[in-house]
């Protein structure tokens, strides 16, 4: 079903860039806007800025103070285990402002804990040429607070050539899990990871701020979790081995969940593949299942693709079923090089609603709702198959 209605009086949106004073009014959404003023006006398109929690308390114990004797300060030594064992015995920790290298063992971070990064702070992954790693790893851990952590990878100094799970944080079978502003970058996988574990689904997981840029596979993977709140994350860039996507929602087994996961003012830019991808098939092979996906205020400009969803049913094992909605409310996808969404979605029991849609096309000129509704429809753009409503 596809319902359409006229927009109300265009809303005249104020701008303020730098120190000048000028106001710039956005046109309506089927009126042709200059690539210069839609330049001038990106800035009021940004996801509000969440302010980094930076405070450190007193009584947090200094992670140099666990660092052998003539530690260094530029990265070049690996002081993994130096790390793991201030990790374990203090609740409050802070890392140092300076960067720290850890190898493929990584840090695992245990329950009821409290770590701070200072500005500077930085663990470097020690090159490797392992397929797998987890610089840090919350694994089966209950009320973890991370503030401010910054991961970078080895991609580019990567001793193998095999594998895509080298990832920058995961979190496993967790609950009650908190990153503010982390910043992860070149890892040789994804750059945050969630997924579970001994069939343990992450539960209640917030994620402010995130920065997730460069990594080979994706910026942001989630696999599993029920009650997600991914705020103004910006992923960009993923690029070397598929699906290269800035945040993806894709289960790996039937016994994983996605429920009550919420994606806001979420900025995508330059993936190669998609924006955002939700794909479901794995649910299917077990019990029904019941799903529940939000984006809101998602932008994306020039990768392949902004958002692709599909529910396809080569795992399928019987009449077993996926049932819930994916709601995509304010969309602003922009300079798409192939098209701004792309479905596969072959049942009626996950709907996708689309609300608000505003979409540029590759010379950055905005579409009309009956080109955006034409070009949505194009093809199999979104499949005939697909259970959708759009409403502008």
């Amino acid at each position: 079903m596809i319902q359409t209605k006229h927009k109300s009086q265009a809303t005249v949106l104020k701008f303020l860039l730098l120190l000048t004073l000028l106001s710039f009014s956005r046109c309506k959404k089927d009126e042709v806007q200059t690539t210069s003023d839609l330049e001038k006006s990106e800035l009021s398109n940004l996801p509000p800025t969440l302010e980094s929690t930076t405070a450190v308390s007193s009584t947090s114990y200094r992670l140099e103070n666990s660092l052998p004797s003539g530690y260094v300060k530029d990265g070049s030594r690996d002081y993994t285990s130096y790390i793991q064992t201030a990790i374990n015995k203090y609740a409050d920790i802070t890392f140092p402002a300076f960067p720290i290298m850890v190898n493929n063992t990584g840090i695992i971070i245990p329950s009821n804990r409290k770590i701070s990064f200072l500005t500077g702070s930085k663990i470097i992954q020690k090159p490797t040429s392992a397929t797998n790693y987890n610089a840090i790893r919350i694994y089966k851990a209950t009320n973890v607070t991370l503030n401010n952590p910054v991961v970078v990878g080895d991609r580019y100094k990567h001793s193998g050539s095999s594998g895509e799970w080298g990832q920058g944080i995961t979190i496993y079978g967790s609950s009650n899990i908190t990153l503010n502003g982390p910043n992860v970058s070149n890892c040789w996988g994804d750059g945050i990871y969630l997924a579970s574990t001994d069939k343990i689904t992450n539960r209640n997981i917030t994620i402010n701020n995130a920065s997730c840029t460069y990594n080979r596979r994706n910026g942001i993977s989630i696999t599993s979790v029920i009650g997600l709140v991914l705020e103004a994350p910006y992923c960009a860039y993923s690029n070397g081995v598929s699906p290269y996507c800035g945040i993806d929602v894709e289960p790996s087994f039937y016994t994983d969940e996605i429920q009550n996961v919420a994606i806001n003012n979420a900025r995508t830019e330059y993936n190669p593949g998609y924006g955002i991808q939700a794909g479901f098939r794995n649910l299917f092979g077990g019990p029904n299942k019941s799903i529940g996906l939000k984006l809101t205020n998602h932008i994306d400009k020039n990768s392949k693709v902004s958002l692709k969803v599909s529910a396809t049913l080569t795992r399928r094992v019987g009449s077993e079923t996926v049932t819930g909605n994916v709601d995509i409310t304010n969309p602003y996808w922009r300079k798409n090089s192939l098209t701004p969404i792309q479905t596969n979605i072959l049942v009626k029991t996950i709907k996708l609603n689309i609300t608000n849609p505003t979409v540029q096309d590759i010379n950055g000129v905005n579409l009309s709702d009956a080109s955006i509704l034409s070009l949505f429809t194009y093809k199999t753009n979104i499949n005939r198959e697909a259970n959708y409503v759009i409403k502008f």
